[in-house]
């Protein structure tokens, strides 16, 4: 019975360390600055995940953490139960703070990767 769970611990081990890497064909941005990434971003496309379904209004804001990690904010309005629903995590640089390539938590030890392919140029 031990090893039946050491195994199943270590498919799981496995698989949640395939989520945080960066897919071959996408390249993060380099020379990324987290100063110009920092605030608040609007939603305007999505995947169907289950965290995020029957929310309207998603923002996500992003900030510099003391220690150098990104700290995130996710926030919706839930119209079915009339209330806002916020998420707070954080996200690690995985090639270094010049590189747009993070993984991110919502959910203690279990990091996704988050991949930055591109940022739009300030028009003054």
């Amino acid at each position: 019975m031990k090893l039946c769970n050491s195994l199943i611990l270590l498919v799981i081990i496995v698989g949640l360390a395939g989520c945080a890497g960066t897919p071959s064909e996408v390249d993060p941005v380099t020379g990324f600055q987290v100063d110009r990434y920092a605030g608040k971003w609007y939603e305007i496309a999505r995947l169907d995940h289950p965290f995020e379904r029957g929310l309207s209004n998603v923002t996500a804001h992003y900030s510099l953490r003391k220690d150098g990690d990104i700290r995130v904010i996710n926030r919706g309005y839930n119209e079915s139960a009339g209330r806002w629903e916020e998420a707070e995590g954080h996200a690690k640089f995985t090639a270094g703070p010049d590189v747009g390539s993070l993984r991110v938590t919502f959910f203690g030890p279990f990091y996704g990767g988050y991949n930055i392919i591109g940022v739009p140029e300030v028009v003054d």
